[in-house]
């Protein structure tokens, strides 16, 4: 490594910081053990999700006798219109099909082509999907009986389907939407939350191991919490986004929800607001930890952040349940609560561009004084080890 005027590495001290917390945390059991966990946790969801009802679901007509046989192909095609699958296992005899519908092993019974065996609702779906069956192949058959070529024969039974206009667009995968949209914010609160306490608590542990005199020694405390911040920041990015690579991943393979299509504008919005937001919290988390020398006392410090954090999160969570209110647009805007609301609101609604615009705009600028404002705190609190220190204490010294 190169070294530059006044003894000073050529290398940009923030950057050797940041690769310092990067690599260190990355090693360690506890971000390891975290991020397994994390994965496992959404691994079982989906996988609960798909064995309980999660993705197509499947029926079964029992069909006894010749005479039903022709139902099986017509079923089966009728079950994308049913959002199922449908099955059509063969029976011997009626009291069989009758056992096997009672006993649940199977939802319905044709038999002879003339009756329907239900368990207990003869007006549901599935019955309703057999009786259109039924008229269907009465009416083959009858203008079979009648001399109508095959050609037209196929096309009366099988029409073009009609077109279909939209007339509010986007509204048909809206629930599926909301559904990603509060899975967003829940993970960005675990996030910004979890990560925010890594900054306040790796500054207050060199100052308790006394690290920092050492480290402050050789370059500026600015710096020192500048790649700190750019560090964790870096590696955060990087589990999200495994978090969320896994999810997806794992929710197409074991087809336990119904996604809608998941574009990468939709991935680079969460990791966006994901980045603004611990930015914008670390900012904050670090004047917490530079407060304080124990971990003991950290509790105390971050006591009153932490109750934002959560607020923010819970007041985000319920606000989607109306995404077009106004509770949702005005925390969408508000520098704590918007790295959760907007994102969301972004992926369920149709949100103006300069609202977004304005709403990051806002967050930057807030992002940009915390950071003075730690900066201010860090340095003047950093080789104070003792008591919790007083905020205004701290930036009273400059003044005084």
């Amino acid at each position: 490594m190169s070294v530059g005027n006044g003894g000073r590495s050529s290398v940009n001290p923030r950057w050797l910081v940041a690769r310092r917390e990067l690599t260190e945390r990355a090693r360690s059991r506890a971000f390891q053990i975290g991020t397994a966990v994390q994965i496992v946790a959404i691994l079982i969801v989906l996988a609960i999700a798909a064995f309980t009802g999660g993705g197509e679901d499947t029926k079964k007509v029992a069909l006894v006798g010749a005479a039903s046989q022709p139902y099986a192909q017509a079923l089966q095609d009728a079950g994308p219109a049913l959002d199922a699958t449908i099955e059509t296992p063969s029976y011997d005899d009626a009291a069989a099909a009758r056992r096997a519908v009672d006993d649940g092993d199977v939802d319905a019974a044709v038999v002879d082509g003339s009756q329907i065996f239900v368990k207990d609702d003869p007006d549901d779906t599935l019955a309703a999907a057999v009786q259109a069956t039924r008229r269907q192949l009465a009416l083959r058959d009858a203008l079979d009986r009648a001399g109508v070529p095959p050609a037209q024969l196929n096309s009366a039974l099988d029409p073009p389907p009609l077109r279909v206009r939209v007339l509010e667009p986007g509204n048909a995968d809206r629930g599926a939407r909301q559904t990603i949209a509060f899975v967003a914010v829940l993970l960005l609160y675990m996030a910004i939350f979890t990560y925010g306490l890594w900054v306040a608590g790796g500054i207050v542990e060199e100052k308790a191991s006394r690290v920092i005199e050492v480290v402050l020694s050789a370059i500026r405390p600015r710096e020192l919490l500048a790649g700190k911040i750019v560090g964790l920041g870096v590696l955060g990015v990087a589990q999200f986004l495994l978090v969320i690579a896994v999810g997806l991943l794992g929710a197409s393979l074991l087809n336990a929800v119904d996604l809608p299509h998941v574009t990468v504008g939709w991935v680079a919005i969460v990791a966006l607001w994901f980045l603004l937001g611990y930015a914008l919290y670390a900012c904050v988390y670090a004047v917490a930890g530079a407060l304080v020398s124990r971990q003991e006392d950290l509790q105390s410090s971050t006591g009153a952040l932490n109750m934002v954090v959560v607020g923010s999160y819970i007041l985000s969570f319920v606000a989607l349940q109306d995404p077009d209110g106004g509770l949702m647009t005005t925390l969408s805007f508000l520098p704590p609560s918007a790295p959760m609301a907007m994102p969301a609101r972004w992926l369920v609604s149709d949100v103006p561009l300069w609202q977004l615009l304005v709403s990051i705009a806002i967050n930057l600028l807030s992002t940009v004084l915390l950071l003075r404002l730690a900066t201010t705190v860090y340095s003047r609190a950093a080789l104070r080890i003792g008591p919790k220190l007083s905020l205004r204490g701290m930036l009273a010294r400059g003044t005084a």
